[in-house]
């Protein structure tokens, strides 16, 4: 039986002006593509030793050193140009309102659109993602990152004080905060969760250490795996990666992390592929295998996830997206109009397919009695197929 070969769309691309983007949109889905639609930025970052071939198959610790040397060797913030005052007048450059271009910037947590131009911090200010009181000082490399700290409306800042992220009490949860934008469409989940966790991720990739792995920007603050709980700066590996995968890097974040480069030398790995998270941490949570029933259709991305699951987008070569597609091991929902597939609440392996091959003991799964009908085997029961609408036996139709 001929099955038919899907991939998933995660890298982000590089930019071309169009009217009126959802800046939420993520990066995979068809808006987020239209707008956001190459990769060079991204392979000439990734090279040699660093390529993303070979990055993927690197997990924990190996991966971690991989990434904290690039990401050292690359950053041009330890030099004299760089303080925590230059970042004023450079958001807005880097925090690109796409929709009012100019002087507009996007301000953290809510998206609101501000004007770019430095008033002495009454608009807006610099919010450290990473606390400067549990180490990422202003007066450090790590303090004044472009990277990790953003331009943030001065009540969203002031209300989140240096609470660590999360979900229980005591926490601050981004998903509390009312996106004021319009352009930030409802459709598109829109939340900061997804950036906040990306950005901790990213500083202790950068100013951590791990297996003996660390770079010239090492101060001993970043230590993320020491940092969990309220008194840290996430409650637990197991959020931050639920964060990170059910809120996929947005076109604010893609937008962002190229201008950031443009500034500092480094990009943030985990909005360029967001799959290297889970094989950097994966040996801190309970992870479990992703099973496509056609190979290439899930490889590299997502090959393992958490109980909580995470969002894809699934693609054909000619860029259409499968009618339906079937998960086990885990509750999902599928969107045909823009190929994203939301995985939550796994239980077991997942196995991920748009078609199933027959039962073992069936020839011919394709059983075409009749010109215009097929009859398919699928989980082990047997449907009717006529003008592409599906039938169960009783000729009840099936959505």
């Amino acid at each position: 039986m001929k099955k038919l070969l899907f991939t998933l769309l995660f890298v982000p691309y590089s930019l071309f002006c169009v009217a009126q983007i959802d800046m939420q949109a993520h990066v995979g889905s068809d808006e987020g593509l239209a707008a956001y639609s190459s990769a060079d930025k991204q392979a000439a970052y990734y090279t040699g030793a660093y390529a993303y071939d070979n990055l993927i198959v690197q997990e924990g610790n190996d991966l971690f050193g991989l990434l904290n040397t690039l990401m050292g060797n690359t950053s041009r913030i330890g030099g004299s140009n760089f303080s925590y005052n230059s970042l004023r007048d450079a958001y807005i450059k880097v925090d690109v309102d796409l929709n009012n271009k100019g002087s507009m910037i996007i301000g953290y947590y809510d998206g609101r659109s501000m004007n770019g131009k430095w008033d002495s911090g009454k608009t807006w200010n610099r919010e450290h993602t990473w606390p400067q009181s549990k180490g990422a000082d202003k007066s450090t490399p790590m303090g004044h990152d472009m990277q990790s700290v953003r331009p943030t409306w001065v009540k969203s800042n002031s209300e989140r004080g240096n609470t660590a992220y999360g979900e229980s009490g005591n926490y601050y949860d981004p998903d509390e905060v009312t996106i004021v934008n319009s352009y930030y469409k409802k459709t598109n989940l829109g939340s900061y969760r997804g950036d906040a966790a990306r950005v901790i991720a990213y500083d202790y990739v950068v100013y951590g250490e791990a297996g003996g792995h660390k770079n010239s920007l090492y101060k001993g603050n970043a230590q993320l795996l020491s940092k969990v709980g309220s008194s840290g700066v996430f409650e637990s590996i197991d959020v931050l990666l639920k964060w990170h995968m059910a809120d996929p890097p947005s076109l604010t974040e893609a937008v962002r992390n190229d201008g950031a480069a443009d500034y500092q030398g480094n990009r943030n790995p985990f909005i360029d592929y967001p799959e290297l998270a889970i094989q950097m941490f994966k040996n801190s949570v309970s992870t479990y295998v992703v099973d496509a029933n056609m190979a290439e259709m899930m490889w590299p991305n997502y090959q393992l996830t958490l109980q909580h699951g995470f969002i894809a987008y699934v693609t054909s070569e000619d860029g259409s997206h499968p009618e339906r597609v079937a998960v086990t091991g885990a509750s999902s929902r599928y969107d045909a109009a823009t190929g994203r597939l939301t995985i939550s609440n796994v239980t077991d392996n997942v196995t991920i397919s748009t078609d199933t091959p027959a039962p073992e003991g069936i020839e011919d799964v394709y059983d075409v009695t009749v010109p215009e009908f097929k009859k398919v085997f699928y989980n082990g029961q047997l449907y009717i197929i006529r003008d592409g609408v599906w039938y169960d036996v009783t000729g009840r139709r099936v959505d």
